[in-house]
């Protein structure tokens, strides 16, 4: 695994934090938001793209990007110490392992996302208020025509590029199913695989107007414009057309209040045909009792950025059935750690 900074190198270092004879909040607190932050700059500015096509010294990169090379080579350096790229005799190239995910040529890889992490050190910077007065960020109001939405639908399709298909394939329609809402499902490749799996099928994705904006840019450039419909609109006031057979509620949860949550399932349940049903794919907290883990962070985050935060299955489940759906069928998704899809189908 690769390292977040700096951390101790040497037996003797590392014995002493063990120990804890050594200052490692320091550690913590001085070495992890640059480690982030390198990452980001280095995903906006190109690095990751010149050092996919092979080994470059501090000076050639920060020739062809138009860096500064006293910049550009601590840049490497740091990059260099997360074991994010490798230096030999003064050339840097990628670690193997990261090619996967950084590689703007491949597959998998995330640049975009990280690229729009950046609007997130802003947003950080803002939690003392948050924790003091309970002010958050409303990171979805955003004029239609700001730039914002661009990277963050990017960033958001780069992810769901890892696990659409396990998604797709967890997925139960009912026989005969036609139609497939996403809610507020950004730039809808949740709904192209479903089409993709499901030839009869037709996706169509509500959701805020720079938010489709930006998802039809990246539909006709990746290939899937013809499998799926856009229409602006908010989910929790506007027209969300239908009836459908199933409509899908993916990483969205965590951006409501539990009302709002409440009245999101309220609003898909009218307009799903019989025995139709929904699935919400999200991160939920970890049962009670058990200790708090790395995804603590995201509830922070989203309590930071929406003033809502990650809730449990239970109170899924409770909100399911209050506005009429059955027990929900739990598919855990292997892709994205901590993020589980459930479905429910409508009472009749």
């Amino acid at each position: 695994m690769a390292r977040v900074g700096a951390q101790p190198e040497n037996l003797l270092e590392r014995i002493a934090f063990r120990a804890n004879l050594g200052p490692w909040p320091v550690v913590t607190s001085m070495f992890a938001p640059p480690a982030g932050r390198v990452l980001q700059v280095a995903a906006r500015v190109g690095v990751f793209g010149e050092l996919a096509r092979g080994p470059v010294t501090a000076a050639q990169l920060a020739d062809r990007l138009e860096l500064r090379e006293p910049g550009a080579k601590l840049l490497l350096d740091a990059l260099a110490a997360s074991e994010i790229v490798h230096e030999r005799g003064g050339r840097y190239e990628l670690e193997r392992r990261a090619r996967r995910w950084l590689d703007p040529d491949s597959d998998t890889s995330v640049l975009g996302f990280l690229a729009d992490n950046a609007e997130y050190w802003a947003w950080w910077s803002q939690l003392e208020d948050l924790v003091r007065d309970g002010r958050s960020v409303a990171m979805h109001d955003r004029p239609p025509d700001d730039p914002y939405w661009r990277t963050y639908i990017r960033g958001q399709f780069e992810l769901a590029r890892l696990s659409a298909p396990e998604v797709a394939r967890g997925l139960k329609l009912a026989q005969g199913a036609t139609d497939v809402v996403d809610l507020a499902g950004g730039h809808g490749w949740f709904g192209a695989r479903l089409c993709e799996r499901h030839p009869d099928l037709r996706a169509t994705v509500v959701d805020l107007p720079g938010s489709v904006a930006a998802a039809r840019e990246i539909a006709a450039a990746e290939g899937y414009a013809d499998r799926v419909a856009y229409v602006e609109g908010d989910v929790l006031t506007g027209d969300l057309g239908g009836p459908y057979d199933l409509a899908l509620a993916f990483n969205i949860v965590h951006h409501l209040s539990p009302d709002q949550n409440v009245e999101l399932l309220r609003r898909a349940r009218a307009i799903l045909r019989p025995g139709g049903s929904v699935a919400v794919l999200d991160l939920f907290t970890r049962p009670a009792g058990k200790r708090p883990d790395s995804s603590a962070y995201l509830g922070l985050f989203f309590h930071l950025t929406s003033g809502a935060e990650t809730y449990s299955p239970a109170e899924l489940a409770g909100w399911l059935a209050e506005v009429g759906f059955g027990t929900p069928r739990r598919v855990r998704v292997r892709a994205i750690p901590n993020q589980t899809l459930y479905q429910a189908t409508a009472r009749s």
